[in-house]
């Protein structure tokens, strides 16, 4: 699973924070242009639309349905990363003593000699790079403990909710780096939420792009049903085996 080099960046939101048309003539930053849960949304936090609604609507959705983590949860899910990194790390070890084999060969083109190269060269700064981080972390792995806690709350959580949505209102999922996302349960959801007065976007030039991310099929990547309901409800750190995505 080589997106979970990543995981550390990943928030509980979707990362569909869409670019926005420009503001009409005349508008200012304290323009409201949409509200939720009673909280103004205004010209100059555009570009955060998408965002600030979404993960206003999961984030009471999951207080509402106690969507918390438990700590055998918060464990599992630290210990398989653990178990991943160590993993990727032997990967790229593997895959650079069989590049600087293979271009011990004398019969390789120029061609595939410039690309092993490339890739040895890349394989070895990556390697250096962890080195590196390994280095300065040593020591400090009480520091690093809370990091790795919060980073599983944030993952289990949003495991949690997706799960949730998907069984009250199925549809489509997708694949993004994060892991799998419920689209069109997502999209559903939100209907929802707009029909009963949780958000509305009152100026309404924002209100195609809002919707773009969860309506546009070439924006994605869907799974077929059977994979789509496997990956939903049973996340990467569950697995046996381990996801090529």
């Amino acid at each position: 699973m080589k997106h979970m080099l990543t995981v550390g960046m990943i928030m509980l939101a979707v990362s569909c924070f869409a670019e926005t048309d420009s503001p009409k003539a005349g508008a200012t930053d304290t323009d409201v242009i949409a509200v939720v849960l009673g909280k103004k949304i205004t010209t100059g936090e555009m570009d955060k639309l998408n965002g600030l609604i979404f993960s206003a609507l999961l984030q009471q959705y999951a207080k509402e349905n106690k969507f918390e983590p438990s700590e055998a949860e918060l464990d599992a899910f630290v210990a398989k990363l653990e178990e991943k990194e160590k993993q990727t790390q032997a990967k790229f070890e593997a895959d650079r003593a069989k590049l600087q084999q293979q271009l011990q060969a004398t019969s390789l083109s120029d061609q595939d000699r410039k690309e092993k190269e490339s890739q040895l060269q890349t394989i070895e700064r990556i390697l250096k790079s962890t080195q590196e981080a390994k280095e300065m972390s040593k020591g400090m792995e009480e520091q690093m403990r809370p990091m790795k806690r919060q980073m599983a709350q944030q993952f289990v959580k949003s495991w949690k909710i997706n799960k949730a949505l998907y069984a009250q209102y199925g549809g489509r999922v997708i694949f993004q780096q994060a892991g799998v996302e419920p689209l069109d349960a997502y999209r559903d959801f939100l209907k929802e939420q707009e029909k009963k007065g949780a958000f509305q976007i009152i100026d309404k030039q924002y209100e195609p792009e809002f919707w773009r991310y969860f309506t546009n099929d070439a924006l994605h990547r869907f799974y077929d049903k059977d994979d789509g309901a496997k990956f939903i409800n049973t996340p990467w750190w569950m697995m046996d085996k381990p996801s090529e995505e």
